[in-house]
């Protein structure tokens, strides 16, 4: 019972401290603008637990011989160059393909006028947030201290047990983050 309990106040914790967790999905579930954001976060988040549960167990099979400080450091850097797309195409999202110039005349001066028309588009990426999720489920090293826990753990039971309640306070703190700010944008 503790190393489910304690499994699920990391998972939440972790996800709701990490502003870059925020920050993947923030352009997409804004976007949405639909209740059925909440299903952004559940494939962020299983993405996020695959990643998780794929180091936890390697860090407990591997124990003294794990190099996952290298691999998370570039997971790392991944992260950040995928958190820097999502946002472009977040502008992109908004602008891009909208944004065009007319030209007109006012007074025998011609001249044009940047602007945009802002609507909504029906192209979606599913499998985005999944793959998102996964990325950062195997970077950073915030994960190395919340995957700690398993090398005290003397049986894969137990291990499982941990990483399982880890990822479903993964999800749900992800589902409910999407479900919450797909709401606020519907009502803006």
């Amino acid at each position: 019972m503790e190393l489910l309990l304690i499994g699920f106040a990391a998972g939440f914790a972790h996800v709701v401290t990490g502003p870059d967790h925020l920050a993947a999905l923030a352009p997409f579930a804004s976007r949405n603008g639909s209740a059925a954001t909440w299903r952004l976060g559940l494939r962020w988040g299983l993405g996020h637990a695959a990643g998780v549960a794929v180091i936890g167990l390697l860090l407990w099979l591997l124990k003294d011989t794990a190099m996952v400080e290298g691999f998370s450091a570039w997971s790392e850097r991944l992260v950040g160059v995928l958190l820097i797309a999502v946002g472009a195409l977040g502008l992109y999202a908004r602008l891009g393909g909208k944004l065009h110039s007319h030209e007109h005349a006012h007074s025998g001066v011609s001249h044009s006028h940047i602007h945009s028309h802002f609507g909504r588009t029906d192209h979606r990426h599913s499998h985005a947030a999944l793959g998102i999720g996964l990325l950062h489920g195997t970077a950073g090293g915030t994960h190395l201290w919340v995957l700690l826990p398993t090398l005290a753990i003397g049986h894969l039971a137990g291990v499982m047990l941990y990483l399982t309640s880890y990822a479903l306070a993964t999800v749900a703190a992800m589902s409910l983050f999407t479900a919450g700010l797909g709401g606020l944008a519907k009502r803006l």
